[in-house]
């Protein structure tokens, strides 16, 4: 096999159930060019890895497998970020978990198609139904119409997109990940954002048919109840902050500033029955964030881009 111009990147556990569906939907690519198919099982402990050596025997050079023995995310790893990115050898990842698939065969030439011909833009991405379980009936996307068209650089360092993964097709140019990525759950939200620092996002919704995002029992965010997911999104803001303030990007690290602190608000406000711990947790946090925007270098920060913002007021 040449080198790949596109790796899919997925990652499989217990979707014994769904990862037939997710398999076929990557091996009917029709493409002009190589592609390779990583995966990750973490330890399954049905007959996913059976499923997925079954695929590498009848598709010979096409699978590269990474097979854990020993489950892996409940030690903390993103298998993400630790075993499928770093072996990617493609100048363009895209991603699909195993319980979710691609309907469009030509889902991944139109998507690289774009990205050789513009190089401004780092990512595609599309619509997507939701189904649940094995249920064929497909629920009415959940994007909105401001959702449905092209992101600025700043638009995905905000996330204010909703983008799913399943749907991404980007350029492989993100090479050291940050420290602050490996605190949070929510790594589709930071790996959005981290792409807007490369470039501008691309809709080609109206090019590609809508991927499949399957809701289950077994799905890490089905998982959470409310209470989880709320703390989750906090920190995965937190995180963003952090990350923008460090790296000296001041204005978007102070709009993740702004979205963090009406996240704690609404949690106290809203009383999402959060224990004592989680919310001595989140305020401690809060108190940090404060301490930090009223420190003499981020006021310093944010004299030094006065002018550049003032000028940004008048070009908008």
């Amino acid at each position: 096999m040449k080198k790949p111009l596109v790796s899919i990147c997925c990652t499989t556990f217990n979707h014994e159930a769904f990862v037939k569906d997710t398999l076929e939907s990557f091996v009917m690519q029709e493409t002009n060019f190589e592609y390779e198919i990583l995966i990750h099982d973490d330890a399954s402990t049905d007959n996913t890895q059976e499923i997925l050596r079954a695929y590498q025997k009848t598709y010979p050079g096409l699978f590269n497998l990474i097979l854990q023995s020993e489950n892996q995310y409940s030690k903390g790893a993103k298998p993400f970020l630790k075993y499928l990115f770093p072996k990617a050898q493609g100048k363009y990842i895209a991603m699909c978990e195993g319980d979710d698939y691609w309907t469009d065969p030509l889902k991944l030439q139109k998507q690289v198609d774009f990205l050789e011909a513009n190089p401004e833009y780092i990512v595609t991405y599309h619509d997507f139904f939701g189904i649940h379980n094995l249920e064929t009936e497909r629920k009415k996307s959940p994007l909105l119409d401001s959702d449905k068209m092209d992101a600025s650089a700043e638009d995905l360092m905000l996330c204010r997109k909703f983008i799913k993964t399943l749907t991404l097709c980007f350029r492989n140019d993100i090479k050291d990940f940050p420290e602050e990525m490996n605190h949070v759950k929510n790594g589709d939200t930071f790996l959005i954002s981290l792409l807007g620092n490369y470039g501008k996002g691309k809709w080609m919704g109206d090019e590609i048919e809508p991927g499949i995002y399957r809701v289950h029992d077994g799905g890490v965010w089905s998982l959470m109840n409310l209470k989880q997911q709320r703390i989750n999104s906090i920190i995965t803001n937190y995180w963003l902050f952090q990350y923008y303030n460090r790296i000296g990007k001041l204005e978007i690290s102070k709009a993740w500033y702004n979205n963090l602190v009406e996240f704690l608000g609404l949690a106290e406000k809203e009383a999402y029955n959060l224990n004592k711990s989680s919310f001595k947790i989140l305020r401690e946090k809060e108190r940090e964030l404060i301490f930090i925007k009223n420190s003499t270098s981020y006021k310093i920060g944010r004299f030094i881009s006065s002018p550049f913002r003032f000028v940004k007021t008048l070009l908008k």
